[in-house]
Formats: structure tokens, C-alpha cells, sequence
């Protein structure tokens, strides 16, 4: 079904963490004047670990992994990056590249505080935090890369980018579409998990602001998914983990092999019968392997 009106969608107060007291939600303003929503859980003295999301998600994908992570003695953060959740919405395409978003983490980082948190990332949200590390090295603790998207390319990204030009940009801030979510959940799940009507509901949620289509369209198209071939990539010596599904339709069948030589230092598990959103489909295997790393580095 595809509407254009707000009816039955959950209302920014009512996503996640929708006031549940074991979260904190801030919405700090960064310098280049973006505001960004951030979800903490966890002793704010304790250790800090920054959970960044991939293309069209939130804070929401980390949902199971964040109560795992503060149990065990972490200062747990996620973010939605702009263009995604509730955070700022920026119209302008460039906003969207490779060092545009390496610039924002940075100035989130800075916004929250935090000099060299651990840094775990989901689907594009993990090779930009390789990005960030590559630029930043000094910012960084650890990597904890699970299902990273956006060094070798993405399968199929050329029809997503086909059915999505640019002449469509004014029909993005209207066209909603539960769908669309649902064919999108299925492709990214594996055989060890299911979604539910409620995750529909989550990742539906944004599509109320009007500025959320065009946003994550230019974040489609302007992010370089192939920055292997046009990027001149360093190694990146930190402590990492890097985890991803044996079915994860999302990665090429070798798009793991590059971290080898990027991060060193890196310890690569694969999830049986997973898809690409390991984060939500097995968080326990997830959660086992970023806290070895995390035990390991603090």
C-alpha cells in the first residue's frame, strides 16, 4: 500500500527507544550547525562505544545489541546519521559523499565529547567508520565492521541507482510505502531470523518527514560503494572484529577478503545462514564477537 499522508505511523516519541529509562536521548548540535539524534545506554563514565547504522536505517538496527553491550560495562551510543531517523535531513547531494560523512562522525565525535571511542559499524555504516580510521586514526580504539558495504560494491546497486533518477526527487518527499520496507527486510534477512509487523513500523517511521526520501536517495547515489577502485585505501593497524552472514545478499561473495590487507589486525567471523542485518538477526552471536574485541582493547 502507498499513501501520502502521516495516518498510522508511530510518531517520533513512540520509535525506539520510546521513552524506555534504561536509554538517554540527546540531540546535539554539531558544528557545521546539523542536528543529530544520539541514544545512550550505559554508565556514561564507563568505556565508550559509538554504534553507526547503514543506508536507510537508525539507532533502531542496534536495538538488540545495545542492553548487551551496557550489561557488560560499556558506555553504549548510537547515532542517526544525518539524512536517516530523527537527525537533520540535508538536501544537498554532497552531503552524502564518502568525506562528507567521514567529516560528520568526526564532528560528532566531537559533539558528544568522546576523543577515541571503540567503533562499531553496520552495512555502510561500517566501511565509513574504515573511512573515518583511514582519515583519523588517532580517533579511534577499535573497529567492529559487521556486514560492511561500500569498498568492492554492492550487488544489483546499479538497478537500485537506475530506479532511482533524480527528475523523481519531488515524488520522494511524498511517496510512502510499507511495501517497499517489507521487500527490503526480506532481502536482507537470512534463514536464523524473522522481522516483525513492529520493525515494519520502525523503519516505516521516517518516511513521515518529507525531507527523508530525497535525503536518503542522494546518500544512494552520491556515497561511493566502489571505493576500492577510485580511492587510494590505507591500512588501518587497530584492533577489529569483522562480522557478516554467509547469506548476506548485500556483499560481494569476497567483500571481506579486502579487510585483510586494510586492517591487519583484523579477526573476520561468519555467521552461518545469516543474512545482512546480523545486527538484528543473530545479536547474540554479534554481541559475542564486538565484546571479545572490546574486553581485548579495554
Amino acid at each position: 500500500m502507498i499513501g501520502f499522508g502521516r495516518r498510522d505511523t508511530l510518531g517520533p516519541g513512540e520509535m525506539f527507544p520510546a521513552g524506555d529509562p534504561a536509554y538517554r536521548v540527546s540531540f546535539p548540535r554539531l558544528q557545521s550547525g546539523i542536528r543529530i539524534r544520539a541514544v545512550e545506554r550505559g554508565n556514561p563514565k564507563s568505556p565508550p562505544v559509538v554504534l553507526v547504522h547503514g543506508w536507510g536505517c537508525s539507532v533502531y538496527v542496534f536495538r538488540s545489541n545495545m542492553p548487551a553491550l551496557a550489561a557488560a560495562g560499556f558506555r553504549t551510543i548510537a547515532i542517526d546519521l544525518k539524512g536517516h531517523g530523527l537527525s537533520d535531513k540535508p538536501q544537498r547531494a554532497e552531503e552524502y559523499t564518502i568525506d562528507a560523512f567521514v567529516e560528520h562522525v568526526r564532528e560528532v565525535l566531537d559533539a558528544l565529547g568522546l576523543e577515541r571511542p571503540a567503533l562499531a559499524g553496520h552495512s555502510l555504516g561500517g566501511s565509513l567508520i574504515y573511512h573515518f580510521a583511514s582519515k583519523y586514526p588517532e580517533r579511534v580504539k577499535c573497529l567492529g565492521l559487521m556486514s560492511p558495504t561500500g569498498l568492492t560494491g554492492v550487488p544489483r546497486m546499479r538497478a537500485y541507482q537506475f530506479l532511482t533518477p533524480a527528475l523523481l526527487v519531488p515524488l520522494y518527499r511524498r511517496l510512502r510505502s510499507r511495501a517497499i520496507v517489507n521487500a527490503a527486510l526480506r532481502r536482507v534477512y537470512g534463514k536464523r531470523g524473522h522481522f516483525t509487523a513492529r520493525d515494519v513500523e520502525e523503519y516505516f517511521a521516517p518516511t513521515q518527514f518529507p525531507d527523508y526520501g530525497p535525503a536518503i536517495r542522494h546518500a544512494l547515489h552520491s556515497y561511493d560503494w566502489k571505493a576500492a577502485e577510485h580511492r587510494r585505501l590505507v591500512v588501518v593497524n587497530v584492533p577489529a572484529v569483522g562480522i557478516w552472514g554467509s547469506l548476506d545478499h548485500m556483499m560481494p561473495k569476497n567483500g571481506m577478503e579486502i579487510y585483510r590487507r586494510l586492517v591487519p589486525q583484523i579477526v573476520l567471523r561468519e555467521i552461518p545462514n545469516a543474512g545482512h542485518i546480523v545486527v538484528e538477526e543473530t545479536p547474540e552471536e554479534v554481541n559475542e564477537a564486538l565484546l571479545a574485541l572490546l574486553l581485548r582493547v579495554y
